[in-house]
């Protein structure tokens, strides 16, 4: 090759050939810096963002929170049955009263008013239905059977005698006259027997005629009387009711003298916005809470249906909690837990389900969804109690409850991390080799940080439990 037919090229210090075109360099720059970038990667190891775990045993136990407060086991409100005057209190606010106990005693002008005029209007309506005089058809009858006795007689005197004198007629005439007389007779008899019988259905008719007189007057003076008793009755019943008992055993807690007093009713608009028309009563009510004041005492007025006591059970609190429609299912009578009360941080007592609504519960959420209402038996307090006196429960206090619904003792488990939604299932990312696999499972339990795991892994297997929303279904394990 002859020197004249050769450019003359130079290596810079990267080994690039100064006379190279700038395209070349171009690629021989980024293929340097994939070099870099790889040879940075391989000296950082393996990426931080994923990590995994052995699939191994432990005890995994799925509770349902749900938030809720406490309650008596047993509640029994005493109201006024209408307006009136307490005349009496038998017991002290806070005492113990068994059921049946007396509590207190009101007086009422209106009941008293009211029984008063009742009484009158049953004594008025029992004076009433005397009865229809009998009209005298027995003695009628007797009369005319007497009259019917003289008449009968007078005629068989006068047929006797006209028969006697046949024995002077001729023959031929006494005969037809004998005949005469036998038909005569026979008249004279069929007429006493149609007297008698009508003098006896002239006795009937009379007798029933006064006897549906007596009959009617007796039903409307009996409806008169039904109404006055029923009227006298309701009246008494509510004189009694004046006399207020315990409905259960329990404490007392008196009413206030000023329960019972209505607050005005805001105007319903329809169509407001969420929240408007709890603004709208409150702007009607001037933001004023329920009118209260000091305990009812002997003297003080009280209205109808007004609080006077309420008897509560308080040896056994209970709470009632919200579950959510989606956890509902898994909650039976039974089942243990445990409940936090906002009051005593830090303190757990114990809880057993006694009760599952069947039906959803009265309030319900904004964003739509219903929950059921779960009652729980409040135990003793397990934890929270050290340095300081226990906790003790109040009816009212907020409270919020864990129950167990679900337990997998000694089960393959994974960190709940490590769960990927598929579907209506789950699954998780198995490490084979260097390549990760989506594998499909059934879960036995959900605990808070960790599954039981019923199908689908085996004791022993590497799963990923950080990352896996990065990975997809066959890639390389980016965390090895």
């Amino acid at each position: 090759m002859l020197a004249g037919d050769m450019s003359t090229r130079t290596l810079d210090g990267q080994g690039t050939s100064r006379g190279a075109p700038a395209s070349v360099r171009l690629r021989v720059a980024l293929a340097l810096a994939a070099a870099a970038l790889l040879l940075a990667a391989c000296s950082r190891g393996p990426d931080a963002r994923f990590a995994s775990e052995t699939v191994h045993r432990a005890d995994v136990a799925e509770q349902v929170s749900a938030p809720g407060s406490v309650q008596a086991a047993g509640q029994g409100e005493i109201t006024a049955p209408s307006s009136g005057r307490i005349a009496e209190l038998a017991v002290r606010d806070g005492r113990r009263v068994r059921r049946g106990q007396l509590v207190a005693r009101l007086t009422s002008d209106q009941v008293d008013d009211a029984l008063r005029q009742a009484q009158a209007a049953l004594d008025a309506a029992s004076s009433l239905g005397a009865g229809v005089p009998a009209l005298p058809s027995g003695d009628a009858l007797e009369a005319l059977g007497e009259v019917q006795a003289l008449v009968a007689d007078s005629s068989a005197s006068v047929l006797d005698a006209l028969r006697a004198g046949l024995a002077v007629l001729p023959a031929d005439r006494r005969s037809q006259a004998a005949r005469r007389l036998d038909r005569a007779e026979r008249r004279i008899e069929r007429a006493q027997a149609a007297s008698l019988r009508a003098a006896q259905g002239a006795a009937r008719t009379a007798s029933a005629t006064t006897s549906a007189l007596s009959a009617a007057l007796e039903s409307a003076t009996a409806a008169q009387r039904a109404q006055a008793q029923a009227a006298y009755d309701l009246a008494k019943d509510q004189q009694e009711r004046l006399v207020l008992r315990a409905p259960i055993a329990g404490t007392v807690q008196l009413g206030r003298v000023g329960e019972g007093a209505a607050a005005p009713a805001a105007p319903s608009v329809p169509g407001l916005p969420e929240g408007a028309g709890e603004a709208l009563q409150g702007l009607a009510t001037g933001g004023a809470q329920p009118a209260s004041g000091p305990l009812l005492r002997a003297g003080s007025q009280v209205s109808a249906g007004q609080e006077v006591a309420t008897v509560l059970d308080v040896d056994r609190l209970t709470v009632a909690a919200e579950v959510d429609e989606t956890d509902i299912a898994l909650v039976r009578a039974g089942q243990g837990g445990t409940v936090e009360l906002d009051a005593f941080p830090g303190a757990r007592f114990g809880a057993r389900v006694t009760r599952v609504a069947l039906t959803p519960g009265g309030s319900q959420p904004a964003g739509g969804g219903v929950s059921y209402q779960v009652d729980l038996d409040l135990g003793r307090v397990l934890d929270g109690t050290e340095g300081g006196t226990p906790p003790a429960a109040r009816v009212g206090m907020t409270a919020t409850a864990e129950i167990q619904v679900r337990s997998a003792p000694d089960a393959l488990s994974v960190a709940s991390s490590a769960l990927v939604g598929r579907g209506a299932g789950q699954a998780v990312y198995v490490i084979e080799g260097d390549r990760v696999r989506l594998r499909p499972i059934r879960l036995a339990a959900s605990g808070e940080e960790r599954v039981a795991v019923a199908e689908g892994l085996q004791a022993g297997e590497r799963v990923v439990v950080r990352g896996a929303e990065r990975l997809h279904d066959g890639q390389r394990y980016p965390g090895a």
